[in-house]
């Protein structure tokens, strides 16, 4: 049985739609990457350089069924414990803000400034 379901009805532009269920989040973030590795869409990004590979793109619902389990890090997260509290403070902070300038060739959005900027539809 497979680790997780792609639903061919659901398909948006061609991009499918993956569902994962998992006890923690290493092994639902495990799951996720190899998921849309194995069945994501290939497509060429801004990022890409000519002779990159195609980057892989799908939808992913995400479950997890007991998220404060341990262990809470995949042990293969890229970087260590310094990364990732700087990428939190990038989030959750903003401490990256000011290198958003894309006419200096230097970063188009952070992730923070999406999340803060964010304001939904009052017509929905």
């Amino acid at each position: 049985m497979e680790e997780f379901q792609v639903s061919t009805a659901a398909l948006t532009a061609n991009i499918p739609v993956i569902s994962i269920t998992a006890e923690c989040l290493p092994e639902a973030w495990e799951k996720a990457v190899l998921a849309v590795w194995d069945k994501g869409l290939e497509v060429k990004t801004q990022y890409d350089k000519p002779e990159d590979p195609p980057s892989k793109d799908a939808t992913v619902i995400i479950t997890i069924t007991d998220p404060f389990c341990e262990p809470r890090i995949h042990k293969n997260f890229p970087g260590g414990p310094e990364e990732l509290e700087a990428y939190r403070q990038e989030v959750v902070a903003g401490i990256h803000d000011h290198w958003i300038d894309p006419a200096a060739g230097k970063w188009t959005y952070t992730y923070h400034e999406r999340l803060f900027a964010y304001r939904p539809l009052s017509s929905i």
